[in-house]
């Protein structure tokens, strides 16, 4: 019998597959025809690295948020309804407020106006950081990623996930600068990572902030 957060799905594949997800469940995909004693075979070659994964997940750290509060560059803002601004977003970046009366608790509206800010802010980012690197991109796209922070194509097409904008600048920064540098070295090899280092000296710590919070983003 399988652990109660453990799920079998039969489909029509070649090869087994195993996902752990941050919750610490257990997915397997599997042939239609993989048997039982095949399933229980599979599971016992792999519980070391699955519980390495599930170990990985629980010393991942979420951020906590008030009710009213909206996560924008690492930092908490309290969100204060105000009649007074009908089209209006005030952001007090000093102060750390969001003033409007758009809903901005309302997931939706939330995450709409979020995407408004990391078009501006990261394009604007990308485009002054691929100039003073001097590190051209052809095109740059902001997109809803589940499980990356960035992409860069083979055409120099640079992607970034729009969540980006709850980090910290200096994460933003390095997700931007990570795939600039991908537009010169494509895989991670020894060479990207000295490319990277010289153009990121913080990489390291912001991929421990990633590797830290970024599931709570």
């Amino acid at each position: 019998m399988l652990p109660e957060n453990y799920t079998v799905t039969r489909r029509d594949v070649k090869n087994a597959r195993l996902r752990v997800s941050e919750n610490g469940s257990v997915q397997l995909f599997v042939p239609m025809k993989f048997s039982d004693q095949q399933i229980e075979t599979l599971l016992e070659k792999k519980k070391t690295w699955i519980a390495a994964k599930q170990d990985f997940f629980r010393q991942k750290s979420s951020i906590a948020l008030r009710r009213n509060e909206i996560l924008l560059f690492g930092n908490r803002y309290a969100y204060f309804y105000s009649s007074k601004f009908h089209h209006k977003i005030i952001v007090n970046h000093e102060g750390k407020t969001i003033q409007a009366r758009a809903d901005l608790l309302d997931m939706p509206t939330q995450e709409k106006w979020l995407k408004s800010i990391a078009r501006k802010y990261i394009v604007s980012r990308v485009e002054m950081l691929s100039e003073a690197l001097l590190l051209p991109f052809n095109k740059l796209f902001i997109r809803s990623q589940k499980r990356k922070w960035g992409n860069c194509s083979k055409e120099k097409n640079i992607s970034i996930n729009w969540r980006a904008i709850k980090a910290p600048k200096f994460v933003i920064d390095y997700i931007i600068i990570h795939e600039l540098c991908h537009t010169v070295i494509m895989k991670h090899t020894v060479r990207f990572a000295t490319l990277l280092k010289s153009h990121c000296p913080d990489c390291e710590q912001a991929q421990a902030w990633l590797n830290k919070y970024g599931n709570s983003l």
